[in-house]
């Protein structure tokens, strides 16, 4: 009952972002953008995007591995696309990690709550690096910081994240290593970001759309994968970051499409159910 009204809400609440966004801007702008893209580029942003989910397969695998858990890459593939299918295109914001830990408790009888528990770990690290990113990109918009001081706060949210890591999770050995892993996957979703604004020939204000982008990653889980909030947290910083509300807009627009086509692959296995042994 519970999942079925946070599903519920999503929904909801995917449904309302979407409307007030759009009713926000000129939606004939908006399809005139989006008429003039430089198609071309755009076809490698699902394949940027894709390769940062592998990424973050491996995270999870090594999460696993240094907890006595082995699953081949294969098998770690298959049950990450299975969750970003889950996690985009059906509602619940657990319910790729609740269904990716019912498989492997199926399959290897690793227990439902060490399994869940590694699961939230690997989600809670890539978190942390968000809000890390988050206080290095910071163009001033909030708060008036110097370099130094924005380095000395990353560091000490890095520090924090370890003893929490270790405090809650007892996996203080995983923690350097997958905040390694989570970096990287944010410079290849960050690569399609940029993509996506060469394509609307953006030359500027990069990184405060990498600020705005780090934001609606951070709240996507909201809503309907990401549907909605992600594109009106890009339209009210539009103002912040000097670009077109519509602009800004599409830019948000751009990226959940790229996702959805991301996770398109998830459906096969999802349909097939195979064993990952």
């Amino acid at each position: 009952m519970k999942k079925k009204i946070l599903s519920f809400l999503q929904i909801i609440i995917s449904i309302f972002f979407i409307y007030y966004t759009f009713s926000k801007i000129d939606l004939t702008t908006l399809i005139k953008i989006l008429s003039n893209l430089n198609i071309f580029p755009l076809i490698f942003v699902p394949i940027v995007y894709f390769l940062s989910q592998i990424i973050s397969a491996e995270r999870l695998k090594y999460i696993f591995s240094q907890n006595n858990l082995q699953i081949s890459f294969s098998s770690n593939l298959k049950l990450y696309l299975i969750g970003m299918f889950y996690n985009f295109f059906l509602p619940g914001a657990v319910g790729g990690d609740a269904y990716k830990g019912y498989l492997i408790n199926r399959d290897f009888k690793w227990g439902l709550k060490k399994t869940f528990k590694l699961l939230l770990l690997d989600r809670a690290i890539g978190f942390g690096v968000l809000i890390c990113l988050l206080v290095l990109l910071d163009q001033n918009l909030f708060i008036k910081i110097n370099l130094l001081i924005k380095f000395l706060i990353f560091i000490s949210f890095f520090i924090i994240g370890y003893f929490l890591v270790k405090k809650i999770f007892k996996n203080e050995k995983t923690y350097f290593i997958s905040f390694g892993y989570s970096i990287i996957i944010q410079l290849f979703q960050f690569l399609s970001i940029f993509i996506i604004l060469y394509s609307l020939g953006i030359d500027g204000n990069l990184i405060a759309v990498l600020y705005v982008f780090i934001l609606s990653s951070m709240f996507s889980v909201f809503s309907f994968g990401g549907i909605g909030i992600r594109e009106y947290i890009f339209l009210i910083s539009a103002s912040s970051i000097n670009i077109n509300p519509e602009i800004a807009t599409s830019i948000g627009l751009i990226f959940t499409i790229c996702c959805a086509v991301s996770s398109i692959p998830g459906l096969y296995y999802l349909i097939r159910k195979p064993k990952l042994i």
